[in-house]
């Protein structure tokens, strides 16, 4: 006779944070607001205190809330921040070895599809704030850090305004990722004979896509990004080798000594 499947037992505290993290997510709780005092949420989960900060540490290591101790301390509900999200993803590929050549696949199948969702929806204010990209691109085309940060906010332009959230809050996911990249290959490539054009004609490559989203035509812009992207790779993977698995987990510089 067939055994059953053993039932994972959940142990209080995550389900006292699960009920505490449903509040946040569905908006009862919004960022600022301050949860019940201790003794108050321990009367109405019917738990211990040690229980209770056990819950409200798991809610802390998500960033969904943050403890101030003290006689006006207590858990207040904070704004979620992406960045800690994306580190973690960041680490977790790490760990799964993914190369450089799968992260920037993941972009050639996403930014694409946001391009040619954008050029349908004519979006005013993206088309206004990618031309400004595109202006202080051009203006910072000899500082190579301001440049890298300017050309990866042009492709957060794109699934910001694409239409998809999901396509956004995924892009976002790898974006610190593409940050690092893009600093990494503009400061190692900046003295390179022939760099200064090809930077002028990536600024260029991103008005011709302007200009396609502003006409409307999905099926250019997609196609145009699409090429832009495949040429840009073929750069970032003269600097890297395609196949090393990423490094997302860098250290700080050493602290001086006080």
């Amino acid at each position: 006779m067939t055994k059953p499947p053993a039932v994972t037992r959940i142990k209080v505290a995550e389900r006292v944070a699960a009920e505490l993290r449903r509040e946040i997510v569905t908006g009862n709780l919004r960022p600022g607001d301050r949860l019940h005092p201790e003794r108050q949420l321990q009367e109405q989960f019917k738990i211990s205190r040690p229980t209770l900060r056990e819950a409200l540490r798991l809610l802390e290591s998500e960033s969904l809330i943050e403890v101030a101790r003290g006689q006006r301390g207590g858990a207040r509900v904070t704004k979620l921040d992406p960045r800690v999200l994306a580190r973690q993803v960041g680490v977790c590929l790490q760990i799964e070895g993914v190369t450089l050549q799968d992260v920037w696949d993941s972009r050639m199948m996403i930014e694409p599809e946001a391009a040619a969702l954008l050029a349908l929806s004519k979006d005013f204010a993206a088309i206004e704030a990618m031309a400004e990209n595109i202006e202080e691109a051009d203006a910072a085309i000899d500082d190579p850090v301001a440049y890298a940060h300017l050309t990866s906010g042009f492709s957060r332009l794109l699934t910001e305004f694409c239409g998809n959230k999901t396509i956004h809050i995924l892009s976002g996911l790898i974006q610190d990722i593409v940050d690092q990249q893009h600093v990494d290959v503009t400061v190692k490539t900046y003295t390179r004979q022939g760099v200064d054009k090809m930077r002028r004609l990536n600024v260029r490559s991103r008005e011709k896509l302007l200009e396609l989203v502003r006409a409307g035509d999905a099926v250019g812009a997609k196609a145009h990004w699409r090429t832009h992207l495949e040429a840009s790779g073929e750069v970032v993977f003269s600097t890297y080798q395609a196949q090393m698995p990423i490094d997302v987990v860098q250290l700080p510089p050493p602290a001086e000594d006080g």
